[in-house]
């Protein structure tokens, strides 16, 4: 690092106004592409007066350290030096003080090699199961968790938070606003998953059915929410959905396969609102670009729970999108988190199945090269026991 003025501090010990998103994400790009810190943040009295963006970028991509200066200075400072990877690394004796540490620092969640997906040993199945999330059992509590403390100013004056959810988001939300002293109301499709409804009444949690897709019932949340006075943390379109999978899901993977000594080739993932895949994929694209993401969704009339078909016109307001697509079918997917659970004796969710039977496809179809393929399991299939055997084409 060159200069004498330049000095490294705890990020957290900093205050900083918050520049435009767009500027942040930019810099984030750079930096993951560089894989440094190349300029100072100009500090007076613990509080950022230049460079907000870089700030703000290595605050949300979770370095623990930054490098500052009382003016302008150009450094070299690697991701590894600020702490980049400290979040995610070994949680230690795993005693935690409240149950919101659960979702902050019992990183990361684990990563496990599957047998029998697929007769190659050239390729090799690796799952991330993000049921090991306390709340709603799934990868949706790192959105709710990340979400709601990044706006506990907007939340600080309201009694309630309304979201629409097909399920597993809506149970995050209602976990944490309890804890919170919050009441939530959460809006769902007559067609999820009756165990949510319990769930979020154990919680609760009013809970308003109707309609046949969450997109249905989003700008009436937005009204109710109005009428009531209640924070909306919208899922759908807010930008910390991205930006949790970017600063957690992506990095953990990329930390696990590092010191795991894998070869990571590509990364399977299912999407819904998008939001895992698109951080997971803004993550890698701009780090390491060799490793290729890959979507699954449903094919064209079909249903699968939790996912649904994405409309690459309006990603996430980011110019990286997965490398390759893949459209599966529920039988194949439940075909598949079957095979899982009596070949590995672990249970994938329904979405987690899809991921599964997306990359049997690509292999079929020959576009994976040889190495490690990491499969991000959103949940687990215990709740979905009802769903796996009332398919008819399944034979037990």
């Amino acid at each position: 690092m060159g200069g004498k003025l330049a000095k490294i501090k705890e990020i957290d010990a900093l205050e900083s106004d918050k520049p435009n998103i767009n500027s942040i994400i930019d810099k984030i790009k750079e930096i993951l592409k560089s894989g440094y810190q190349e300029e100072t943040i100009i500090v007076k009295d613990n509080k950022v007066i230049k460079r907000h963006e870089i700030y703000w970028a290595l605050k949300y991509m979770g370095t623990k350290y930054v490098a500052i200066s009382d003016k302008e200075e150009n450094v070299k400072v690697s991701l590894d030096f600020l702490g980049f990877y400290d979040e995610v690394s070994d949680p230690g004796i795993r005693v935690f003080n409240n149950a919101t540490e659960l979702i902050e620092k019992d990183r990361p969640t684990p990563l496990v090699k599957l047998n029998g997906i697929i007769n190659d040993n050239k390729i090799k199945i690796w799952a991330k199961l993000e049921w090991y999330n306390p709340f709603s059992l799934s990868i949706k509590d790192r959105t709710a968790w990340y979400i709601i403390y990044n706006n506990l100013d907007k939340l600080s004056d309201k009694e309630k938070v309304f979201e629409a959810t097909s399920a597993n988001t809506g149970i995050a939300i209602a976990a944490i606003s309890s804890m919170l002293n919050k009441k939530t109301k959460i809006f769902m499709p007559e067609t999820s998953p009756e165990y949510a409804n319990k769930l979020l009444k154990i919680y609760g949690s009013e809970v308003i059915k109707e309609g046949t897709t969450t997109n249905e019932l989003i700008d009436k949340v937005k009204v109710y929410a109005e009428k009531e006075n209640a924070f909306v943390p919208n899922q759908f379109s807010n930008i910390f959905n991205l930006l949790v999978h970017l600063r957690y899901t992506a990095k953990e993977i990329d930390y696990q396969t590092m010191y795991g000594k894998l070869k990571l080739s590509g990364i399977f993932a299912s999407m819904g609102t998008g939001g895992h895949i698109a951080g997971i994929t803004l993550y890698f694209h701009n780090k390491n670009r060799t490793v290729k993401i890959f979507g699954i969704q449903p094919e064209e009339n079909g249903t699968i729970p939790g996912i649904k078909k994405q409309d690459f016109k309006n990603w996430w307001n980011i110019n990286d999108v997965p490398d390759h697509v893949y459209s599966v079918n529920l039988e194949d997917s439940i075909d598949i988190l079957i095979k899982t659970a009596r070949t590995n004796g672990i249970l994938p969710g329904i979405s987690g199945g899809a991921v599964l039977a997306g990359i049997k496809k690509a292999y079929s179809e020959g576009v994976l090269d040889e190495g490690d393929y990491v499969c991000v399991i959103p949940d687990n299939g215990i709740k979905y026991l009802d769903e796996i055997y009332n398919e008819k084409n399944i034979i037990f």
